[in-house]
Formats: structure tokens, sequence, C-alpha cells
């Protein structure tokens, strides 16, 4: 009697596109893995995870197993990005670039539990995720094997015209799938926000059109009136939004002052909600860039990130009230270096966890309110107040001297003229 050969198992992180899905049915119908469909549940607001599972399924999973992640991902990969103001080139807030180690971190735990022989992704070989989920394998469990499918030389021939090969095949093998010859390109959804690249906007001068914006509302269609809401941080934390009640106005200009009135949300993940859905329907958070890929090359994307383009307005203007000038500069120091090693798939690198260690040094003192209001695409920082405040009316005021020595400024300003003047007399 002829034993039966087991077939390999392979662990792949799942996320119901159309990579994913081509590559699940490739890897079970063709390559002859045993395969278990992976999703990590980190908040996605576009997805069906019921309709994601039967998907897997009838592509030919051997097992679906998801893994709700949602509130780790905000407090452990989020936080840190947001209090290091993280913005690769200056600009992307890295929602994307969050996930994966997460993502992966999970596959790992995973793979491990059902003794499989390999690991998967649906990343491409020209893009960044291929090495923020393979960096992280080997990070934390280098025994796996890897199975990078869009590198292995017959799926490089096989779907050698991209994403129309791949709609074509799923066209061929019934497959259910978002994308559409209508909408070909791809998009990757998280609770912080959603990216979308491929298609037409692989033309850097085409705009993106409306019915791109799943998660919020165009600017231009935004509504003409603004909403404000006071958010109370502690610990650089935002742990609750609050609504405004206006109080009388103050001085002859007739500024109004705003108090906290009704509380609208409590806790990291129910403010977060609450602040990224009243900046979707004001158009806050769209970015369309070109931006440059580890890989080499340049790409274009779009970017929508509501709750974190309106937290990080109002962190930075909370840590200006509570930080001292030295800690401010080092940490705007640090940033693009701590950026380009999150964008870059170095998470679980020690530099990059040393750098997550001091940036939560520094978020102790960092308590109080902002209040911010939200219109057309704008998020503006009105008013910001602390009990740990390093701001001094009495100090800093222009009406009269109050407790400023200003002739101390002279031996301050001489002091650092020192080098300029001795430049001047010896190398003229």
């Amino acid at each position: 009697m002829n034993q039966k050969v087991s077939k390999k198992k392979v662990v792949l992180a799942y996320s119901g596109g159309l990579d994913t899905t081509v590559i699940l049915h490739w890897l079970a119908h063709t390559k002859g893995y045993e395969v278990i469909a992976f999703l990590a549940d980190v908040g996605q607001r576009t997805e069906d995870l019921e309709l994601i599972k039967a998907r897997a399924l009838k592509g030919g999973a051997a097992q679906f197993i998801a893994v709700q992640v949602r509130d780790e991902f905000l407090h452990d990969f989020f936080m840190p990005c947001l209090v290091a103001h993280a913005q690769y080139e200056g600009r992307y807030l890295l929602g994307t670039s969050i996930a994966r180690p997460l993502i992966a971190k999970e596959q790992v735990k995973v793979a491990l539990a059902c003794n499989a022989d390999y690991v998967a992704h649906g990343a491409t070989g020209k893009g960044n995720d291929q090495v923020r989920f393979e960096l992280t394998y080997q990070a934390l469990a280098p025994q796996l094997g890897i199975l990078p499918v869009w590198r292995d030389p017959e799926f490089i021939v096989t779907f050698n015209a991209g994403r129309r090969s791949m709609l074509a095949y799923a066209e061929a093998h019934h497959l259910d799938v978002k994308a559409s010859a209508a909408k070909p390109w791809s998009s990757d959804d998280n609770v912080i926000h959603i990216s979308y690249e491929a298609g037409l906007l692989e033309d850097p001068w085409l705009g993106a059109p409306k019915s791109l914006f799943e998660r919020m509302v165009h600017p231009e269609d935004a509504p003409d009136q603004v909403e404000r809401c006071i958010i109370r941080w502690q610990g650089g934390v935002p742990v609750q939004v609050c609504a405004v009640v206006a109080d009388a106005p103050h001085g002859d200009l007739g500024v109004l002052s705003y108090e906290p009135g009704e509380v609208l949300a409590e806790g990291l993940s129910a403010v977060f909600d609450w602040i990224d859905l009243a900046a979707a329907r004001h158009g806050i958070g769209s970015l369309g860039l070109v931006e440059s890929r580890y890989v080499g090359m340049k790409s274009r994307g779009e970017y929508h990130a509501p709750g974190h383009t309106v937290l990080l307005a109002a962190h930075r203007d909370i840590e200006a009230l509570c930080l001292t000038g030295s800690v401010i500069l080092e940490k705007e120091r640090r940033a693009p270096d701590f950026a380009a090693q999150v964008y870059n798939g170095y998470w679980f690198d020690p530099v990059a966890e040393a750098g997550r260690t001091f940036y939560a040094a520094t978020q102790k003192p960092v308590c109080g309110e902002t209040r911010v209001a939200l219109y057309k695409g704008n998020v503006i920082v009105e008013g910001r107040r602390s009990p740990m405040a390093l701001y001094d009316a009495q100090v800093a005021t222009m009406d009269g001297e109050g407790s400023y020595r200003q002739e101390d400024a002279s031996g301050f300003i001489r002091l650092h003229g020192l080098p300029l003047r001795l430049r001047k007399a010896v190398q003229g």
C-alpha cells in the first residue's frame, strides 16, 4: 500500500485582493501546496471579512484564519509613529508601512502553531512590502521558509502582463476579486488609512478620480460649516474628544473662547474612530505623491489618512507647549531616519526599537487639550493648553518687562557672535 505523501504547508498573508486571491489559487492548484489563508484584521473599513473568507475557501485555501489586532495596531504601531511625527520624505504618513510588520508578526505565530513549512505574501518584486514582510519573517522566525511568489520565474512568465494577466486568470478560474477593468488600481486598507496605486495612477500627471474616495469626502464636496472639537491628551496619547461650547467674546475683536462640552469618545480606539470619521466628512487627509521606493524606483500613490492627519497636527501643537526646545529639536532631527526605517521595513531592527524607546520617553509631560477646527480639507489648531505648559505669559509678554530682563540678551548675543568676529578679524 502506497503511503500518502503530505503536501508542503504554506501560510499566505491573504488580503482578499486580486494579487493574493490569484496567488492562493496558483499555489494550491498549480504548485500543489496546502495553503492556509491568514488575514490580520487591522481595522479594514472598506472590506467585508466574511466575504474575504468565502473568497479564500473558494479559491482553494485548506483553512482560513483571521486574527483581530486592531487595538494592538493602534497602541503599539500607530502611536509610536504619531509621537515620532514620522513622515517618509516629509509627507507620507506610513499607513501601509506601519501595518506590515504587525501582519507578518501574527502570520509567523500562525505558521509556527500550524507547523507550516513556509510563509508567503502577495507583494511584488518591484515594491517595498516584500522587504517589510521578509525582514520581519527573518527577525522573528528565520527557520521558516519564504515563498516570494512574485519572484518565482514560472509565476512571472504566467503573469507577464501584470494585473491584466491576473484579471484574465481570475475570470478564467471564476475567482471573485475586487479589482476590475473599470477600477484597475489596487488598494490597501486598515484602520488608519487607505492607499491606492497602479492602473491610471501610474501616470503622475493625472489626478485621482472621485471614485477613489471610498473612505472620505472629496474636499470639493465637504460641508460649508466648520466643525470644532477638543482633544485631550495624556502622556502623548489622545484619550478623549469633546464637543465645544462657545463662551462670550473676548476683547474688542470679539474672539470667541470655547470650552469642552459633551464627551464624544474616550480611549485611544474610540477617539481615533471619532476623529477619523469627522475628518473624513470634511475632506481632510488626502495626499497624492511620487515617492522613492526602497528598491530604487519612483512610484506614485494616493493616500487617505483623515484621522492621522488631524492627530498629527494636534499632537505637534500640544508638544510645542509641553516639551523643551532641545527635546523638540532632537525629535525632529531623528524623525526622517525613523520614518525611513519604518518605510523600509526595519521595524524590528535594534535601531528602530531604540528609536521607539526614545520617543516614548519624551511623552510623559505631553498632556492637556488642543482645540481643532475642521473645514474643507483643512485642519486648524485654534487653541492649546496644558497643566505642564512651559509657555509663561509673564515671561513672553510684549506688554511691559514682565519677569524677563531684556538687558540680559546683550551678553547672550555677544557670546554667540564671538566666532563671527574672530573669523572676520583673521580671515577677512
